[in-house]
């Protein structure tokens, strides 16, 4: 008999979405708070500020070889992220551009020098017009298929590359360069030459969550520490590939999600996992009281 059931896949962790770098010492200063924030400036002071090392704008988008700022708004909120160096003066406050669908135009822009130059030099203006601290790269993803729709070539892999260095010769040493990293198999092999960039990169924030996603055709955990039989990928799964691969672990840092998804699965096992699935919905943290049962 088929039968239809709701089952959930989700993770809770620090803030935001958070993440929290792999060391091998267990002091303070050995951590990165990562939050990623895309909500109003309005809010950010009734967040814990105090708690976090770094504090991610997202998103800043590509105009022509540039990066910008889209509105007013999104102005406002930097300048707020900014000001909040008065309640934690070691905060560090990066600029991320892309995100999922927000880098259509990526791997032409940085196929050419003259793109990666003129992109670099508009980072710098805008890291110092703002007064912030760095930028985060969220291109998803070079090399291999991402956002449905938005090219990717083989030479993505080595313009990632070039990149990284334009970005580092322009900014100096003191800015920051991180990159959101696809904390998947596929990606970690075939995006990135991770030998060539390490010296160049403050850290990776690894995307260990929507391992399993809105276009999974089997249910699965989205955000697991460990792998199983039926589910390769995994924090564990993805660290210990770029460990292997010479990524020091004072640069890898671990993401965790704050959302749930939900898919709607046809089988005959009752615990829902690993079956044949169609994805119907996240659901974001604030909404876990009225979505998800205390038993």
């Amino acid at each position: 008999m088929v039968f239809r059931r709701i089952i959930f896949s989700f993770c809770i962790s620090i803030l935001f979405i958070s993440s929290v770098a792999a060391q091998k010492k267990s002091s303070h200063k050995n951590f990165a708070v990562i939050g990623y924030y895309a909500g109003r400036g309005a809010l950010l002071d009734s967040f814990p500020i105090e708690n976090l090392t770094h504090i991610i704008f997202s998103f800043t988008h590509l105009n022509g070889n540039k990066m910008f700022v889209s509105n007013a708004g999104d102005t406002a909120t930097i300048q707020k992220m900014v000001a909040l160096k008065s309640r934690n003066p070691d905060l560090k406050v990066i600029l991320s551009i892309g995100g999922w669908g927000g880098c259509k135009s990526c791997s032409d822009v940085f196929a050419s020098d003259t793109g990666r130059k003129e992109f670099a030099v508009s980072v710098k203006d805008l890291l110092d017009y703002f007064q912030a601290d760095g930028i985060d790269l969220d291109w998803e993803y070079p090399a291999i298929s991402g956002y449905p729709g938005h090219r990717f070539v083989p030479e993505d892999k080595l313009n990632f590359t070039a990149l990284i260095f334009a970005l580092r010769d322009e900014l100096g040493k003191k800015k920051e360069i991180s990159f959101a990293a696809g904390g998947f198999t596929q990606f970690i092999e075939q995006s990135i030459e991770w030998k060539k960039i390490i010296p160049k990169i403050n850290r990776v924030n690894l995307m260990t969550y929507d391992l399993v996603g809105g276009y999974a055709t089997q249910t699965g955990h989205h955000t697991p520490l460990y792998s199983t039989p039926q589910q390769k990928e995994s924090t564990d799964n993805a660290v210990k590939l770029l460990l292997a691969m010479g990524m020091p672990a004072n640069k890898l840092v671990i993401g965790a999600a704050f959302y749930a998804r939900i898919f709607e699965n046809e089988g005959s096992s009752t615990d829902g996992l690993n079956q044949k699935s169609k994805f119907k919905s996240g659901v974001s943290f604030n909404r876990f009281p009225n979505m998800l049962s205390k038993d």
